[in-house]
């Protein structure tokens, strides 16, 4: 049974390392999906997005699957951010326990923006109409003792009204998630949307991911993590990110966050906090305008998460 095991985690981490490698040739021309590299959960942005060795909540779908079997058995979790310009900004995600040592869990993105002025065919005002996009991901993931894998695929759907639409597949996740004996200190690596294939030159680009998290645990629990990140895109702006979290757990019950992204052209601020009793836990997030040379986005952001866990 070891000998499989270590099998089995000398396979994984050559495909993360193999999806490493072959990244760099993959470059995305346009984005095609820009809302899905956000991320999505009011606990992990809270955190600053520095969640990959953290993984331990539904958002996992999103950041690493690895982290699927450390979700309480039946965990539903629902998201919404309303962004500048009057865009929104939602997530569904269901997960299960699958035996002792698996996870399940199903998410929806959404992303939109309605009433968008419309023109007729002589170039005049004529109505409005919706843009929504959803992208649907089953995610899996399995605990081998020390170590946990997982993965997810998923599948993307947008329309612009009754005008057009557009399908197709937003790429693979994989990820490893690991820790020490006391799980007091983990570290993780994810890759995110390889193989998209929404159209010719408009694919989601390849994220890759590696990160470290290290918990004090006294009466109460300190976590602190930190990622770096880096996306597979041709534009001006670094496409490498630091990322750093901190979230400050009393009783079980009270968290208090803080986090920031940041990179040679733009800078972020979040901060947030969450309520747990009985399994509800309710999270808030704040992401403060934006430090950035082209700034577009000089707004605040909100994000609310309910999550309940039985």
């Amino acid at each position: 049974m070891f000998q499989f095991k270590h099998k089995i985690l000398i396979s994984s981490v050559g495909v993360l390392a193999l999806a490493v490698l072959l990244a760099p040739v993959c470059f995305a021309g346009v984005n095609a999906a820009p809302h899905l590299g956000m991320g999505s959960g009011a606990r992990s942005l809270g955190l600053g997005g520095a969640f990959t060795a953290v993984a331990d909540d539904a958002t996992s779908t999103i950041w690493n699957p690895a982290g699927l079997p450390a979700v309480d058995d039946l965990t539903i979790t629902l998201s919404s951010a309303r962004l500048s310009m009057d865009r929104k900004h939602s997530f569904i995600g269901l997960i299960k326990k699958v035996g002792a040592n698996g996870g399940l869990g199903v998410a929806v993105v959404n992303a939109g923006l309605d009433d968008i002025p419309a023109r007729n065919a002589n170039d005049q005002p004529g109505g409005s109409f919706n843009y929504n996009s959803n992208a649907y991901s089953l995610s899996y993931g399995h605990d081998l003792g020390a170590v946990s894998l997982g993965a997810s695929a998923r599948m993307y759907m947008d329309s612009f009204g009754d005008h057009s639409s557009a399908s197709g597949f937003a790429g693979a996740d994989i990820g490893l998630l690991g820790h020490n004996k006391a799980s007091t200190f983990s570290y993780g690596i994810a890759a995110r949307n390889l193989g998209s294939a929404i159209g010719e030159d408009n694919q989601v680009p390849v994220k890759i991911a590696g990160g470290l998290a290290y918990r004090v645990l006294h009466k109460n629990v300190a976590t602190f993590s930190v990622d770096v990140e880096h996306e597979v895109i041709d534009l001006p702006e670094s496409p490498t990110s630091l990322r750093l979290g901190t979230e400050y757990l009393i009783g079980n019950t009270f968290a208090i966050r803080g986090g920031t992204k940041l990179n040679s052209d733009r800078t972020q601020f979040f901060a947030g906090f969450g309520v747990n009793v009985g399994g509800l836990q309710l999270d808030y997030a704040l992401k403060a305008a934006d430090s950035a040379v082209n700034n577009i986005d000089d707004t605040s952001t909100h994000f609310f998460s309910i999550s309940y866990s039985y």
